[in-house]
């Protein structure tokens, strides 16, 4: 992530952060390579990973994805 997240948020207690590559405004939609940071608490489940999104999603949207995705590692770990 740059020094300031475009997108910041916390779903189901894990936080997250969102980057649309090459820049993005909140709302709009987009489709491509989006760079996502997740922690559960003090531990980085994602630490400025690419997620790649076929068809346009909005900074909200891909932080939802990058939630489920989260949740699923941390549930396979236990």
């Amino acid at each position: 992530m740059g020094p300031e997240p475009e997108y910041t948020t916390t779903i189901d207690g894990l936080n997250i952060c969102v980057d649309k590559d090459g820049g993005g405004t909140l709302g709009k939609a987009y489709e491509g390579n989006w760079t996502v940071s997740v922690a559960n608490g003090p531990i980085w489940v994602y630490d400025n990973e690419t997620l790649h999104t076929t068809s346009p999603k909005t900074h909200a949207s891909v932080a939802r994805l990058a939630a489920e995705f989260a949740s699923e590692e941390i549930n396979e770990g236990i």
